[in-house]
């Protein structure tokens, strides 16, 4: 039987401490029993709708909507067991992670090496001092040779992209150059170009200023932009997003997520403790349904 082609997102909205400058909706929390819960709940609703799936064949999974290795280590490795065991996943899928960079460490890389992660989308933002703060941890600046260096040795695949920040007025006035040029004298394969939002952005001139900047200095470099904001080195695109900007169906699974598949898209409820209670239940979870357009 042929089956369909389709890429994978599962939502984790959850981070430990939410930066002024990022505008979507984010968790913030250091309960790790909460996270915990959460994962489990996401296992249940992969479990419960699998038989809907059964004639798909995922292409590629993507886990975002937040800072994705805020999940246990051996959490994450049992959530990537039960979607390769519940769902047909084509060998060479790749799969992405955004994470802290404070995350890639010793304690939860072995899971991630286990897992296959063959993409990290590290939320670097930017090199000031200020935007480390949300990560709570006091000596970043000397872990950062480690991050890009050491593990992607230990790695032995080119697999690191940065997230950086652009449209901030309170970066100063080189910062966001300095940014971008340490990205391309690091062995970094993708970057994610995120636009500030909030009190913190800069009018839409300065913005385009600094994309306009950020393209001449990764262009020089080697990348190239493959979608709108997002740059890779020839071969390291990421194939979620292509994917689903091409039109593949999207399952989606997790707080607030969409699916869109045979003409239809399914948002599931942003309710968190309702999507605790019920998240094997899909009548209960889902909070919208209409016909793609």
């Amino acid at each position: 039987m042929d089956k369909q082609s389709v890429v994978m997102k599962l939502n984790v909205p959850f981070c430990t401490k939410k930066p002024s400058f990022v505008g979507k909706d984010l968790i913030e929390t250091s309960d790790t029993g909460l996270v915990h819960r959460y994962v489990l709940a996401l296992a249940q609703e992969l479990n419960a709708n699998a038989g809907e799936f059964a004639d798909c064949r995922v292409e590629a999974i993507r886990l975002g909507g937040g800072t994705a290795s805020i999940m246990n280590g051996g959490d994450f490795d049992n959530l990537m067991r039960l979607i390769r065991e519940r769902y047909d996943v084509a060998e060479n899928a790749p799969l992405t992670m955004r994470c802290c960079p404070a995350d890639i460490n010793g304690a939860n890389q072995p899971f991630y090496n286990r897992s296959h992660v063959s993409r990290y989308d590290l939320e670097l933002f930017s090199l000031e001092p200020q935007d480390f703060l949300h990560l709570e941890t006091l000596n970043y600046m000397e872990q950062l040779p480690y991050i890009s260096s050491g593990f992607l040795r230990a790695s032995q695949r080119p697999v690191m992209g940065f997230v950086l920040l652009y449209g901030k007025k309170t970066i100063s006035k080189y910062g966001f150059r300095r940014s971008v040029l340490e990205t391309t004298r690091r062995p970094v394969s993708h970057v994610l170009l995120q636009k500030c939002a909030g009190k913190d952005a800069m009018d839409e001139a300065d913005c385009s200023a600094q994309l306009a900047e950020a393209a001449e200095l990764l262009t020089t470099a080697g990348y190239h932009e493959y979608l709108p904001q997002r740059w890779a080195k020839e071969g390291s695109e990421d194939r979620f997003w292509q994917k689903a900007a091409a039109g593949f169906p999207v399952l989606g699974f997790g707080l607030g997520a969409v699916t869109s598949i045979d003409g239809a898209n399914s948002a599931n409820t942003t309710d968190l403790e309702r999507y605790l209670q019920y998240s094997g239940d899909y009548r209960m979870i889902t909070a919208e349904t209409e016909a793609s357009t």
